[in-house]
């Protein structure tokens, strides 16, 4: 195994927690409306920025027993990832807005590539059969936890949302974290 692929492990990790810290975060205050305080769309950002460099060397490590499926999870995940930049670009950009983005397309498209590239990316790792089974399972239960978080949720009580957006965070960070120990404990 290539040494980027192994040093891409410990990255996963670290992203993994970082985006599970921050979503569980967020989860503590209903954000329906309201911005992102500008420490937690830091903490997403460098998120986000860890996952972008380290998703790759998880998909290169599966990449011949995934194939096209794979493929098409990894391209949409890297895509959805970018949701993460979108929420956090204004709270870094522009601190003293006290305004929500309200609906947007961008944000809307950004969440349906992260949800199915989730999807496609735990369906594929399951069946590629190179990382532990039961990350792949927490993968595909995150998926379930945004879809629910991202397109439901909004019509719930606050509760609802808050509790999904934990479950959702947690479940994410420890599937990608098991899957970037697994790449890192390869040598």
């Amino acid at each position: 195994m290539s040494t980027a692929i192994h040093w891409s492990g410990p990255l996963l990790v670290c992203g993994a927690v970082l985006l599970g810290l921050s979503i569980v975060a967020i989860s503590f205050k209903p954000v329906v409306n309201q911005p992102l305080s500008p420490g937690l769309a830091a903490l997403l950002l460098l998120s986000a920025a860890v996952l972008l460099v380290s998703l790759p060397g998880m998909y290169a490590a599966q990449a011949d027993a995934i194939g096209l499926l794979g493929l098409a999870g990894h391209v949409l995940l890297e895509i959805g990832v970018l949701l993460l930049v979108v929420l956090a670009a204004t709270p870094l950009l522009y601190p003293t807005v006290t305004e929500s983005s309200g609906e947007n397309v961008v944000v809307f498209v950004l969440g349906i590539a992260l949800t199915v590239g989730l999807l496609l990316t735990g369906v594929a790792t399951l069946q590629g059969g190179v990382f532990p089974q039961t990350a792949s399972i927490l993968l595909l239960a995150a998926t379930a936890g945004f879809f629910f978080v991202f397109f439901v949720a909004e019509f719930l009580p606050a509760v609802a949302g808050q509790l999904g957006s934990t479950f959702f965070g947690i479940l994410l960070a420890v599937g990608f974290a098991w899957i970037g120990t697994s790449l890192w404990s390869r040598g």
